[in-house]
């Protein structure tokens, strides 16, 4: 019986994660619509959707005079993949390794975040920027406050 409740768990789990993904992946996938990049489903490929942040990133980063100066020469569209790939490749290097993988996750979540704030920022009302943004911590409300905002847009 416990195996039973076992797998039953485990597969409710799985399908969850799974909308979860679907959810976000739909969000990245309306947005890149939304600013007219190329090949948008690729939201809906594991790392092809880091990809997509950095597009967007990239689409919108010069509407930010404080943060264009800063990433005016970086393109995120190729730094986010490749900085998740190295992150699979560095757990085997002892402790500096996993130290590394640590700051390159950091890294991408608060790229994540800064794609929220650029999305809440162009397309919400100006009060919600901020309240949104910090919203999207949570993992699940960052892609509905964006399906959200975008509701009434049309690409």
């Amino acid at each position: 019986m416990f195996y039973l409740l076992n797998a039953v768990g485990g597969l409710l789990s799985s399908l969850l994660s799974l909308a979860v993904y679907l959810l976000g992946a739909y969000a990245l996938y309306k947005v890149a619509r939304l600013r007219f990049l190329p090949n948008a489903w690729l939201a809906f490929i594991p790392i092809f959707n880091l990809y997509m942040i950095g597009m967007i990133l990239d689409s919108m980063k010069y509407n930010h005079y404080k943060i264009n100066h800063y990433l005016s020469n970086v393109p995120l569209s190729y730094v986010l993949p490749i900085a998740a790939l190295v992150s699979n490749l560095l757990p085997v290097i002892p402790l500096i390794g996993d130290l590394a993988v640590l700051l390159i996750s950091l890294g991408l979540w608060l790229a994540e975040l800064l794609m929220y704030y650029f999305i809440f920022h162009l397309y919400a009302e100006p009060k919600n920027t901020n309240l949104f943004t910090l919203l999207s911590v949570i993992p699940l409300l960052g892609p509905i406050l964006t399906l959200y905002v975008l509701k009434d847009r049309r690409y």
